[in-house]
């Protein structure tokens, strides 16, 4: 394998960890909403917002951020989002109200929204006819066990540390 035939696998290797983390946190606040409302003092509309800030703002703007990837640069909306998704994510982890909290949500949520469609729209471009498959099927792959992951890992985090740490793996 030649040098840019390396970079670009580790490329793949870093595209998909950033849409396992996606699919990470649809899932691994979950277990965190009794610890979040003891310690943030959050009601249960609060709960139910934490978890729906990101899943609506996620719905809301997938489409739009293929939009904007297609006039902008996929390589660029990507790495855009990637930065805005890490920021988000330190955001949420030393929140210190239920509103912080839902704001920064929705503000993972919206990068969340340009990681999927614009890890999926670069691969063309860096892969072959014949190597294509094999990209989409690792980042799909990675998409696919964040979600069942994302609980198994959460409780984890909540039993050796704080409630903030399920939000700083995905910086």
């Amino acid at each position: 394998m030649s040098g840019s035939d390396t970079r670009k696998w580790w490329a793949l290797v870093a595209i998909a960890a950033s849409v396992l983390v996606v699919g990470l946190d649809l899932t691994v606040l979950s277990l965190a909403l009794p610890v979040l409302s003891a310690q943030l003092h959050a009601s249960t509309t609060d709960l139910q917002w934490f978890s729906a800030a990101y899943s609506l703002v996620l719905a809301a703007a997938l489409l739009p951020a293929g939009l904007i990837g297609d006039r902008m640069g996929r390589k660029k909306l990507l790495l855009i989002a990637l930065v805005l998704f890490g920021a988000a994510s330190a955001l949420c982890a030393f929140s210190t109200s239920s509103a912080e909290l839902i704001a920064a949500r929705a503000v993972l949520g919206l990068g969340a929204a340009a990681i999927f469609p614009m890890s999926i729209a670069v691969l063309p471009v860096m892969f072959t006819d014949e190597e294509r498959p094999r990209a989409i099927a690792v980042v799909m792959g990675a998409t696919f066990i964040g979600y069942p992951v994302g609980p198994l890992l959460g409780g984890w985090l909540l039993d050796n540390f704080w409630w903030g740490s399920v939000f700083l793996i995905n910086v």
